[in-house]
Parts: C-alpha cells; sequence; structure tokens
C-alpha cells in the first residue's frame, strides 16, 4: 500500500493554523484545530508512513500542552485504538494525572512499550495501574511491578485478565497476597497458567468455601487431583496450643540480644540449626516486626515463598535464609527457591510482607467480630 500523501502546501496550512491557533487566547480555536489535524491523521493513519506520523506527532504534542481537560479526553479517547499513534503524543496523554485523560491510552494503545507501562506504574495512581491491569495482552515484567505496587482492585484485575503474563516470582506474590482475600484466592485458582506447587499453596491458605468453589470450577479431568490434594491438606490440620503458651519460653531465651540485631540475626541461625522453631519464630518477629502468629503460620505450612519474602525483607543473603526454611515444613523446597530468592528484591519483599500482613489483620478482625 502505497503512503498518503501530505503536499507541501496542506503542510504550510497546518504549520500556519497551529502557530495562530497557538498564540490565539479562544481555547475554541485551538480544540478546533486538534480536531482537525486528528481528524486529517485518523482518516488515513493506516497509510502513513514512519515520517509522516512523526509530523502529525509534532504537530499535536504543541496543541496538546495547549488545550483544556475535555478537549485532551477526546483526543485520548480518538488515539487509543490507532495502532501508529503519533508516539509521542500517545506517552504525554498515558502519562497525565487525571485518568480520563489518560486511561483510554493505558488500556488500549499498542504504542506503549512495557518500559512506558512501567514508569508509569511505578508513579502514578492506583487507578493508572487498574488501567494498565486491564490491558489485553501484559508481559512478566509489567505485570511483576502491577502486583508490587497495586492495591487489592488491581491484583484481582490481573487475575482475572487471561492475557497477563506472569514471572514465577511475580506469581508466587500474587498467591501470598490472596492469602485472606477469598476474591483474589478465587481468581488466580481460575487460572490455567498457575504452576502445581503455587496451586497447592493457593488451596492450603484457601478457605473451604473457595476450595469448594474452585473445585466445581475445575475441569474434569482435574477434579480428582484437586479432591486428593485438598484430603492430604485436611489430613495435616492439627490443632495447636496458643501462641502465647508455646512461645512463652523461647521469648524469654530471646529477650536478652532484642536490642542487638546483628546478634539477633546469629541467634536466629544458631537456633534454626538446632530446628528450635520458636525461638527462630520470636527471633524473626523481632527483627520484621510481624507478630509470632503471622511468622508461624509462614514457619508451618509447606510452601517456602512466604519465608523467603520474610527473609528477603529483612536482608539476610541466600545462606542464612536457606538455614531458615530448613527450620519448617519448607525444608524439602529450600533448594528449589533459590531462583526466586535471587529475583526477589528487598523492597519488593517488604511490600509484599505489609500486603500480607493487612490482609491477616483484616482476617483476624472479621473472624473476632463474627458471630458464634
Amino acid at each position: 500500500m502505497q503512503d498518503a500523501k501530505l503536499d507541501m502546501s496542506q503542510a504550510l496550512s497546518i504549520a500556519r493554523e497551529i502557530e495562530s491557533a497557538l498564540h490565539d487566547a479562544a481555547a475554541d480555536r485551538r480544540v478546533d484545530v486538534l480536531r482537525r489535524v486528528t481528524d486529517l491523521f485518523i482518516t488515513d493513519a493506516e497509510k502513513f508512513s514512519a515520517d509522516q506520523t512523526a509530523l502529525f506527532d509534532g504537530v499535536l504534542s504543541q496543541l496538546v500542552n495547549h488545550i483544556e481537560k475535555r478537549a485532551a479526553v477526546e483526543l485520548s479517547r480518538r488515539l487509543a485504538p490507532v495502532a501508529n499513534a503519533p508516539g509521542q503524543t500517545v506517552r504525554h496523554l498515558a502519562g497525565h494525572d487525571d485518568i480520563g485523560v489518560s486511561g483510554p491510552i493505558l488500556e488500549k494503545s499498542e504504542r506503549l512499550s512495557d518500559d512506558d507501562l512501567v514508569a508509569i506504574a511505578k508513579t502514578k495512581s492506583q487507578a493508572h495501574l487498574a488501567k494498565i491491569a486491564n490491558r489485553a495482552r501484559l508481559n512478566e515484567s509489567v505485570t511483576d511491578v502491577l502486583v508490587d505496587h497495586g492495591d487489592a482492585e488491581v491484583a484481582n484485575t490481573l487475575a482475572t485478565n487471561t492475557g497477563a503474563r506472569f514471572s514465577n516470582i511475580g506469581m508466587a506474590k500474587l498467591v501470598m497476597r490472596a492469602d485472606g482475600d477469598d476474591q483474589l484466592t478465587e481468581s488466580i485458582g481460575r487460572r490455567a497458567d498457575v504452576p502445581p506447587h503455587v496451586y497447592r499453596q493457593l488451596l492450603t491458605q484457601a478457605t473451604e468455601a473457595v476450595r469448594s468453589k474452585l473445585l466445581a470450577a475445575a475441569p474434569p479431568e482435574n477434579r480428582d487431583t484437586i479432591k486428593s490434594l485438598m484430603a492430604e491438606l485436611t489430613a495435616q490440620v492439627a490443632p495447636k496450643a496458643s501462641a502465647a503458651h508455646h512461645y512463652a519460653a523461647a521469648h524469654r531465651a530471646m529477650q536478652p540480644f532484642a536490642q542487638d540485631t546483628e546478634l539477633t540475626k546469629r541467634k536466629i541461625l544458631e537456633f534454626a540449626n538446632l530446628k528450635r522453631v520458636p525461638e527462630v519464630a520470636v527471633g524473626l518477629a523481632t527483627l520484621s516486626g510481624v507478630p509470632v502468629e503471622q511468622i508461624d503460620a509462614l514457619l508451618s505450612t509447606a510452601n517456602g515463598f512466604g519465608l523467603i519474602v520474610l527473609c528477603k525483607s529483612l536482608a539476610l543473603d541466600w545462606q542464612d535464609a536457606y538455614v531458615v526454611l530448613n527450620t519448617g515444613r519448607a525444608a524439602s523446597q529450600a533448594m528449589q527457591l533459590r531462583e526466586q530468592y535471587a529475583a526477589l528484591t528487598v523492597p519488593s519483599a517488604q511490600r509484599v510482607l505489609r500486603f500480607w500482613q493487612g490482609r491477616q489483620k483484616v482476617a483476624k478482625a472479621i473472624f473476632q467480630t463474627s458471630p458464634t
């Protein structure tokens, strides 16, 4: 297909109109010029060469800085579905603080690169992240950032988006965030790309009601496997002594070191090598500020991802984290988690841990206020 032609007289006419509009105090005049330039581009957009598109980009990027919100919203909606929309103009609109302007571009424009999306996800509002999470296709580098920075709505939108792809670490973090969140747990459980060991963790932390829903929604060929796993998980549940009684001696043993972070770390490793779980739990709680009951939950599960998040949040190196992992029920998984530990950053681990703590507090409050 031949390129559409913009002759010199058209180009000069556009340039004169833009210069006049930018110096004209009347907003309506600027909007009228913007609309006509946009019409001219969209009519033959698929025929324009890269150089011709760049010409429109220069024109529109000048105008977009001098128009009111209403016109910017209209421009964003019109350019969002255009495959070769002017790149500079699109990026300007995508970064707009007003979601009415940025939303259509963030949700639909193919002109935004993964780097563009990551930069916006790290700096803009949850409304911006929610629009990105709803895109038809999302690569791992983008979903990693959305899992780290998004709120519950963003996380659930991601989980229900079949076009979103997740890295191993991204999916594991999403599952940890789902602990105590039935909606997110169910959304993840309905995906077809959850690795078996991560799906096991999801079922481990799911409520009976959610497990039943996932079983009912599973393909017939998978139901026997899920039933078997659910039976295994039920058999593993055993009543525990109260945390206060269980950890009283451990608190006394760790108290002399509580004010010395490095000494506390060394004592944690000493007790971990001796398989002294209560002292390890109390020590980790002392360093992290996470209640010992929640540390106990992480040590008690066979999936070690929660523990590596905790250890990474404390900036422990892999050798020390490995010793901690071998203390609890996740020992058999320890070496398998090394790659994920290396991929996890300290800030990311700290964010995931905060999300998880928040969900645990909500779940505890609901349980305590529920009628008996």
